[in-house]
Parts: structure tokens; C-alpha cells; sequence
């Protein structure tokens, strides 16, 4: 692959059926708060709806009409009209909460991420461009998914035009990625099994090896690693360990998850850190020393662990409940190798099949 240097109008009634009516004297004197508060929500509904088209306007370049979405307590909902799956969500204070829009590439008209769109395909692709774009904002992500049907390619890019991942369908990795995968997947499951790794997707980064993410599933595990091509070393693994059975009770669900955060809880740092330096050299032959280990603090990331060092990649990694570890991924080149995102199969010329990971 060349790669290359990359650089509305809305309706509101306000009047309903018992204002129409006749009004008592004490009625005509009295405050109307109904009606006040109804005109003072038309008109922050109004500015949020200007701020919407303000939005849309720097991320495509085009103007669209707005019709009010689904209505939900302490927010504002937009969509373009016509356009069925968008959201656009505002707090009532202006704050924009949400917005998460696709586009086909070539309605583009400027706008915020059309020139970075451009530039990495190129680089990436030559000859190639997207035929659909995601444009999401919001407090938790800022960026595009951008996808080429006909090649079946995508490309995820953040906010400040660096590469979130690549994702299209090599023919094969080079043989010595190959064969080290094959190496990989004995030893993550102790000799067990020896053959069966899929190769799933190719990271990309501009002057940067590509790494190479292989995944193998049976009835009774998941495993998944990444290679980087030219030194071969291993930027992730994952082994989770699955007894086939799954629990379709909510509330059952719930209680094995309490008992699991709640052994995790009792684990102390120092057994965490014991247990990751011996976990990270069984799997990646990672050297762990030297290293300083925090806990994962909110209610998504209380089985994570972050390992930094001065000059070194950070780590992360997730326990068991047992306090041992399951997966560690290595960020040297600052790609995001937990990204679930989607997978692409089946044949190239075929409208790309999205599966969620």
C-alpha cells in the first residue's frame, strides 16, 4: 500500500382546545403560565434549531431544514427532514449534547472534515474515495467513519485528523506475520489449539508499521491479538474463557455482575500489580516493571487497569474477578487496538455487511 504524508421552519401550536375557551374575571386577571412557559420553550426551541443549522452548516457545508425530533425531559431533538435516523440533541442550555449524522461523500460542499476526508483516502487508498460518511460530535467522540461500499474499506478518523483505525480486507498478511500468528494463538491457549486464527483487520497509520489484528472464537473462547509487521512484536492479546452458556435474566445479570464488581473491589493494588507483571509476560512477553498501575475509577472501567511509564507506551489492561488478566493492550503508536467499532465481511463489490463487536 503507498502511503504518504497525511496532513427550517417549525410549527408550534400554543393554544390548546380549554385556551380557546371562555375566560372567568379572575382567569383574564390571572398570570397565564402555561402560555408563558410555551413561548419562552418556542423561542429557546428556536435559537437551539439556528444553533443546529449553524452546526450542520460547519460540518457539510450545507444548510438543511430542521423538524423537531423525539421530545425527552431537559433536551432539545432535531433531525434534517426527510432524513429518518439522525441526532441532533441539544441541552437547554445550548449545550450541544449529541449529533450523529450520515452524508454520502460526494454532498459534501467544504465543510469541516471534507478536505482531511480527501487527503487520507488519497494517502491511504490512491484512486479511492468514500461513498458514505458518519459525522459524529459529542462530549464523548468527535469525528467520521467513512466508508468506500464498492472496495470495502473504511477509515475512522478523529477530530484532529489522526487516525482512529482502518479497517479493509487484505488478501493476507505477509508470511511472516503469518507465521507468527500462528506461534500466537498456540500459546494463548497453551498448545490447545494450534490453527484457526482469522485474520480480521489492518490498523493504519501514516509512517508507521501496519498491525495486523487476528481473532479466533470456538464454543469455548474468544481470542484476539494484534502483530505489528515489522518487528513482530504483540501490541494486544485477549483470551476470555466462555462456559456456552448465556443468562437471558435481567436481574440474574445483574446480581453475577454485583458479585463480580464486588470481588474485583476487594482485590488490593498490590496483588493487581503482582498479577499483571506475570499475566503480561505469560502473554506478550510484555515487561511490566517499572511501570505504575491505577485502577479504572467509573462504573465502565472498574475491571481496567492503566499501566504508564516514562518513555514507554501505555498499557491497558482488564481482570478477572479472580484478579487475574485477560487482556493487555499495548498503545505504541497512539491506535486505539480495544476499538470495537465494526467488522467488515463478504466479498469486495458488495454493499459492506456491518457487525457490531
Amino acid at each position: 500500500m503507498n502511503k504518504k504524508k497525511i496532513f427550517p421552519l417549525l410549527g408550534v401550536a400554543l393554544l390548546s382546545g380549554s385556551l380557546l375557551g371562555c375566560q372567568t374575571p379572575v382567569q383574564a386577571d390571572s398570570p397565564n403560565k402555561v402560555n408563558i412557559n410555551a413561548s419562552q420553550d418556542v423561542k429557546v426551541d428556536q435559537k437551539l434549531m439556528q444553533q443546529a443549522q449553524d452546526k450542520l452548516k460547519e460540518l457539510t457545508g450545507n444548510t438543511y431544514k430542521l423538524v423537531q425530533g423525539t421530545a425527552m425531559k431537559d433536551f432539545v431533538n432535531f433531525k434534517r427532514e426527510n432524513f429518518k435516523y439522525d441526532t441532533i440533541s441539544y441541552k437547554k442550555n445550548g449545550k450541544l449534547e449529541n449529533i450523529s449524522i450520515k452524508i454520502n461523500y460526494e454532498e459534501l460542499n467544504g465543510g469541516k472534515y471534507q478536505t482531511k476526508l480527501k487527503e487520507t483516502w488519497e494517502a491511504l487508498f490512491p484512486g479511492e474515495t468514500p461513498k458514505y460518511v458518519d459525522i459524529s460530535e459529542s462530549t464523548y467522540y468527535v469525528g467520521t467513519i467513512s466508508s468506500n461500499a464498492k472496495q470495502n474499506k473504511q477509515v475512522y478518523m478523529e477530530d484532529n485528523g489522526e487516525l482512529h483505525g482502518v479497517n479493509y480486507a487484505p488478501d493476507d498478511a505477509p508470511a511472516s506475520v503469518q507465521k507468527k500468528a500462528a506461534q500466537v494463538l498456540s500459546k494463548l491457549t497453551n498448545g490447545k489449539v494450534k490453527k484457526g486464527e482469522k485474520l480480521d483487520r489492518v490498523f493504519v497509520l501514516d509512517g508507521k508499521p501496519n498491525v495486523y489484528q487476528y481473532k479466533y472464537k470456538s464454543k469455548t473462547m474468544n481470542v484476539s491479538f494484534a502483530i505489528e509487521e515489522q518487528t513482530l512484536e504483540l501490541l494486544q492479546a485477549g483470551v476470555h474463557h466462555s462456559n456456552g452458556k448465556s443468562i437471558d435474566n435481567y436481574e440474574e445479570f445483574q446480581k453475577d455482575e454485583k458479585a463480580k464488581d464486588a470481588k474485583i473491589k476487594n482485590l488490593t493494588l498490590d496483588t493487581l500489580m503482582k498479577n499483571a507483571v506475570k499475566d503480561a509476560k505469560t502473554m506478550l512477553n510484555l515487561d511490566l516493571k517499572g511501570y505504575k498501575g491505577a485502577r479504572g475509577t467509573n462504573a465502565w472501567d472498574k475491571d481496567q487497569m492503566t499501566f504508564t511509564k516514562k518513555g514507554a507506551p501505555t498499557v491497558i489492561a482488564t481482570m478477572n474477578a479472580d484478579g487475574s488478566f485477560n487482556s493487555f493492550i499495548v498503545e505504541k503508536y497512539g491506535q486505539h487496538l480495544s476499538f470495537g467499532g465494526n467488522t467488515i465481511v463478504g466479498p469486495a463489490n458488495e454493499q459492506p455487511k456491518l457487525l457490531n463487536n
